[in-house]
């Protein structure tokens, strides 16, 4: 764990600094998590996936890495949470105006606290992550539950979202209409909001009891770090199960980067002159 940590910062660190090797260590090391995100909230067309990644790369590359400079530092994991929501942002706005409209069977903000009201926490973790496209299977190895407790909680789903249920693949069923809501999630946090800090110490078996308990209470009535808690767990399992990046892509990406070269000194005229 500390030299992944070490790995992760020196990465960044050379990131900001323009090193080469560390912005390819990034892509070797992100490009999965990213893309296989990409896949899951916006399938179609399957081109889209890169395509945003490359515009996330870049957005992350210029003006001097002001963007990478913001997100958060502290950890790999708050890092890639972070990254994740950039990749929402881009994504949704590349989706058609009219992609929102057109999911109409979509959740609301609404209709998913309704849904999710009175649930048990791991409940509302697995229909949250349900209706964001996930399938059994996947969902299960994300939160580490049985496949019985997921079927138990998924039995809400029958009736209004039928579709989600016959899930057999990672993708959104709604990418405009979801995206607008996680938007509208991730907007409305309060004061009394815990950090995502707090949270990596939760999934780290850190916190006491004593710190744990409102912190749950408070995530079963606040869908905003409902999201949060679900989305760390997400960029937590896609670091460990996506498939690695084939070298040429790797290359390929980071040839569309633009690094400035160093200029060589210019010898004086009677230098080279006499071979010196």
């Amino acid at each position: 764990m500390v030299r992944g940590l070490v790995t992760f910062h020196r990465i960044l660190s050379g990131c900001e600094s323009g090193s080469v090797e560390a912005w390819k260590a990034f892509l070797e090391e992100y490009s999965p998590v990213a893309l296989e995100l990409c896949r899951v909230y916006f399938p179609s067309p399957a081109s889209l996936r890169m395509e945003l990644w490359r515009v996330a790369v870049a957005r992350l590359r210029e003006r001097d890495c002001e963007e990478l400079r913001k997100l958060d530092h502290q950890g790999e994991r708050e890092f890639l949470a972070g990254l994740r929501a950039l990749l929402l942002l881009l994504g949704g706005e590349r989706l058609p105006s009219s992609a929102a409209a057109a999911d109409g069977l979509a959740p609301s903000v609404e209709a998913v606290q309704a849904l999710l009201k009175d649930q048990l926490l791991v409940h509302q973790q697995i229909l949250f992550l349900k209706l964001a496209g996930y399938s059994n299977g996947t969902l299960e190895k994300i939160l580490m539950v049985s496949p019985r407790v997921a079927k138990d909680a998924l039995e809400r789903l029958r009736a209004g979202y039928p579709a989600a249920l016959g899930q057999r693949e990672d993708r959104c069923l709604w990418p405009g209409a979801w995206n607008a809501l996680l938007h509208r999630v991730q907007s409305s946090r309060s004061d009394h909001c815990p950090s995502l800090r707090q949270f990596v110490r939760m999934l780290d078996g850190q916190a006491t009891w004593y710190d744990k308990t409102p912190i749950e209470q408070h995530m079963g009535q606040c869908l905003h770090c409902l999201e949060r808690w679900t989305a760390l767990r997400e960029v937590v399992f896609w670091r460990r199960e996506a498939p690695r990046l084939p070298a040429e892509d790797v290359e390929t990406l980071l040839a569309e980067l633009s690094f400035a070269r160093p200029h060589k000194k210019r010898k004086p005229f009677l230098n080279l002159l006499f071979g010196e």
